[in-house]
């Protein structure tokens, strides 16, 4: 048994002295860095996101009654004018009711013009549509102890009354036979259309999705993270996902005062708004990258993030001394953007120092 242990032993022991001679020239070995010069320039702080390019004025077109869809007069990716019909139901039942309504419009006519004749016979004059059928209040006493004698209410009320009423009647009636036509509601372009002829369709149902396609937004959400630097008015630069190489340039329109809550973030709503290039075929839905300018700064001096080192809650960087030796130095930071960072203090124009490659 002790012929076998006596080599395995020697076998331990070259591998733990190998592994220990490895990590010797391992740690011997200098890190490949590289030197760099600290200069002055210009630094933007930026918010990065992403969005997609949407209707700056867009609908969803509803009839306000119900019935069956007559008659469609448009199609998908028509490009109509505002004031144009699009669709129109089937107004039978809102004609038999304005024909009604018609009707006991010039019946009531007939009516008042009947009292007004009987008015002039008997002397009376007719009252206006406005007049009050109840008595007034009734007056303090004469002084004989007895309230004056209440003028009778004219034979004439009631019909004015009636005639007001029907007037009103056929006027909604008019009203509701509109209601059976959909137009455009500005210049656009149809996106969907959702209903077709035959179709019952009730009160508020969508049929169809407008929108003018000449004005063009962009609606991103902000990270609750970065929504304290981005603010209406900030330049906007982004690229859109279907047109790689081209970069479009835009402003910060708005910002929704309430947070929502996506995929387990708390973003804020923004929309940014650019003009539309002509030469560029973009179109609502397509996916853009944005880079938000929250701050800018002129002459400072900046350098590579991967040159800063954090140790606790201080940063350091490790300045050249000669060829061959550095030294590890506190620097105060400001201003940072995805690749490089202001330094306020620590360090001078024209000094050097070591970072990685």
């Amino acid at each position: 048994m002790r012929r076998y242990l006596v080599p395995v032993l020697i076998l331990v022991g070259l591998a733990i002295a190998a592994v220990v001679a490895f990590l010797i020239i391992s740690n011997s070995q200098p890190a490949s860095t590289t030197t760099y010069t600290v200069r002055r320039g210009s630094l933007n702080a930026v918010v990065r996101t992403t969005g997609k390019l949407e209707p700056s004025r867009a609908s969803r077109l509803s009839f306000r009654t119900s019935d069956v869809i007559r008659k469609v007069y448009v199609k998908l990716g028509d490009v109509v004018a505002a004031g144009m019909l699009l669709m129109e139901l089937d107004d039978s039942r809102l004609q038999r009711e304005l024909t009604q309504a018609e009707s006991q419009r010039d019946i009531a006519r007939l009516n008042l013009s009947a009292a007004q004749e009987r008015g002039r016979f008997q002397g009376q004059t007719a009252p206006t549509p406005t007049a009050s059928p109840l008595p007034t209040p009734t007056p303090p006493l004469t002084p004989s102890g007895t309230p004056p004698a209440i003028p009778p209410v004219s034979d004439q009320y009631v019909p004015v009354k009636q005639l007001e009423q029907a007037e009103q009647a056929y006027n909604q009636a008019r009203a509701n036979l509109e209601t059976a036509k959909l137009y455009a509601p500005f210049d656009g372009t149809v996106l969907t259309v959702d209903a077709n002829e035959g179709d019952v369709i009730g009160t508020g149902a969508a049929v169809a999705t407008f929108a003018d396609l000449n004005s063009l937004q962009v609606r991103a959400d902000v990270d609750e993270i970065d929504v304290a630097n981005v603010a209406v008015g900030q330049l906007v630069q982004f690229t859109l996902d279907a047109f790689p190489g081209k970069s479009f340039e835009g402003r910060v329109a708005s910002i929704a005062p309430n947070a929502t809550q996506r995929q387990g973030s708390t973003v804020y709503s923004s929309v940014i708004s650019f003009t539309r290039p002509a030469n560029v075929p973009i179109r609502p839905g397509m996916a853009a990258n944005l880079t938000i300018v929250s701050q800018t700064k002129t002459n400072i001096l900046i350098i590579p993030n991967r040159a800063l080192e954090t140790i606790g809650a201080r940063k350091y960087v490790n300045r050249v001394v000669d060829e061959n030796r550095t030294e590890k130095i506190p620097v105060e930071v400001g201003l940072t953007s995805g690749d490089q960072t202001e330094i306020i203090s620590g360090l001078s124009e024209n000094d050097r120092i070591s970072i990685p490659k």
